[in-house]
């Protein structure tokens, strides 16, 4: 990051650091630059929330415009229930290509994620938490069935992966746990003899039969769609990577090493389309943009009325609001509205609490990035050589 961004996260976890957090003095890279390379913060103020996501999108679309690659703006979203839906209508309308955050991909569906616990137990067959997936992420089957069962493994000193192997001891379990369990079994039981240097190619039938029947047949559908961007000859070790990474430049980096196992070129088909990053504060974690957006900054967004009453959890939410705003080399604009539509009705919003820690006023705004803010911008990019 250059000091902007560094000055800003630093001054609001100074304010909100845990108690037994080690002090730690960090310093950008950049702050002995010569010519001086200072990095840009905005923090923006909109009446209401229709005109934060109009502010975003035209801003997106003035960079994208000016040249700067799509890929290289991230916007970043600390709840995307109430901050997604405006977004997506004021970016569609600008013509903005985007990404939605991978709670809307294949990957993070229930089905992706079953997918992801099978080929988790072909490698990794005392895998426990992907057995607990396997189990609860099947339709019909609850979280109380699964606390079920974990608690008669617990009363009957059993050991929790071998009720998914071996067979159950008498009268241990009924009803809709044994009903749940036994679904389970019966997918261990197939891939039982998969190995982890299987191609998909050789298991791509099994897999959509195991969707169809754990789940319907548009699961199956879903994952023969989905995966038809993938070279046949990945095994299942390199699906489990590919399924479990947490943004797409990782894929590309398992991808990668795909082609390269198979001693191919990649093809321009599986490089990232030029869209803008939208995704939550959790999945940026390890990635890095020149611009980035950290709209919905109200205390009933973050850190929002789950984390208020728990210390511990307003820590966190600061945490994460550090990390998005370090996610930024150049630029970083930090937003939110006085009134926001909320479950059909208009509220009127108090600024996040960390919003008074983020080292400046918040000003009055309408639009998005001004000419001058933006040749600011291209300006330190520039001098950065990104």
């Amino acid at each position: 990051c250059t000091p902007a961004p560094i000055a800003t996260s630093g001054a609001l976890i100074a304010a909100y650091a845990g108690p037994n957090r080690i002090p730690k003095t960090i310093q950008s890279l950049y702050a002995t630059a010569d010519p001086p390379l200072s990095g840009i913060v905005h923090r923006w103020r909109f009446f209401n929330a229709r005109d934060e996501a109009r502010a975003i999108a035209a801003s997106c679309q003035t960079l994208v415009g000016a040249d700067v690659p799509p890929r290289q703006i991230l916007v970043l979203l600390s709840n995307s229930r109430e901050l997604l839906p405006l977004l997506r209508q004021e970016m569609d309308a600008a013509a903005v290509p985007f990404e939605p955050p991978r709670s809307e991909t294949f990957i993070d569906s229930p089905v992706g994620r079953f997918l992801l616990a099978i080929v988790r137990l072909v490698c990794k067959t005392d895998d426990y938490v992907a057995h607990r997936l396997l189990l609860g992420l099947r339709l019909g089957v609850g979280v109380a069935t699964c606390h079920l069962i974990a608690q008669i493994v617990v009363d009957q000193a059993l050991n929790y992966r071998d009720i998914f192997h071996n067979p159950l001891p008498s009268n241990a379990f009924s009803g809709r746990a044994l009903t749940a369990l036994n679904h389970a079994r019966d997918v261990c039981m197939q891939i039982a003899g998969w190995l982890p240097a299987d191609t998909l190619a050789l298991r791509f039938a099994e897999i959509s039969a195991i969707l169809a029947a754990s789940f319907n047949a548009t699961a199956a559908q879903d994952w023969q769609q989905y995966s038809v961007t993938l070279p046949g000859d990945m095994n299942l070790e390199e699906l489990c990577n590919w399924l479990w990474a947490d943004n797409d430049e990782q894929q590309m980096t398992v991808l990668g090493d795909v082609y390269a196992r198979l001693g191919q070129l990649m093809p321009t088909t599986a490089v990232l389309p030029p869209r803008i990053r939208v995704m939550t504060m959790h999945g940026a974690k390890g990635l890095s943009a020149r611009i980035v957006f950290v709209p919905g900054l109200e205390d009933s967004i973050l850190p929002g009325p789950r984390r208020s009453p728990y210390p511990g959890l307003v820590l966190e939410a600061a945490r994460l609001l550090y990390v998005s705003i370090t996610r930024a080399r150049v630029a970083c604009v930090v937003s939110y509205a006085t009134h926001r539509m909320v479950r059909g009705h208009m509220h009127t919003q108090a600024a996040s609490r960390f919003a008074v820690s983020l080292g400046g006023a918040f000003e009055p705004r309408t639009v998005g990035l001004s000419a001058p803010e933006l040749q600011q911008i291209l300006d330190e990019s520039a001098q950065l050589g990104i």
